[in-house]
This record gives structure tokens, C-alpha cells and sequence, in this order.
């Protein structure tokens, strides 16, 4: 994993982190699950284009 993939993990945690505290505090749990599937598309794309240049060589 390079270092702008694992940045994108660190960035995708501290976001799951603050929407669950977010949804934690005032009990509307739509924050955070509203949350879940940009971080999934991120963190998809994010390794897809890994397996993509690993495919090519």
C-alpha cells in the first residue's frame, strides 16, 4: 500500500469516526449512515486503480 492509499484510509476513518460521534450526539443516525457509502466509493476507487496498474504490467 502506498502512502497516498493509506492516507486515504486515515482520512476515510477520521470521517466514519466524526459522522458516528456526530450521529452518537443528537440520535439521528442518518448522518452516519449517509456517510458509509461516499467513504466505500473512495476506498474503492482508491485500491481499484491499484489492481488496475498491477493488471497493465
Amino acid at each position: 500500500m502506498n502512502k497516498y492509499q493509506k492516507r486515504t484510509v486515515y482520512i476515510s476513518i477520521i470521517a466514519l469516526a466524526f459522522f458516528l460521534v456526530l450521529s452518537l450526539l443528537t440520535q439521528q443516525w442518518g448522518f452516519f449512515l449517509w456517510s458509509l457509502l461516499p467513504v466505500f466509493i473512495v476506498l474503492m476507487t482508491t485500491f481499484s486503480t491499484n489492481i488496475d496498474r498491477r493488471n497493465k504490467r
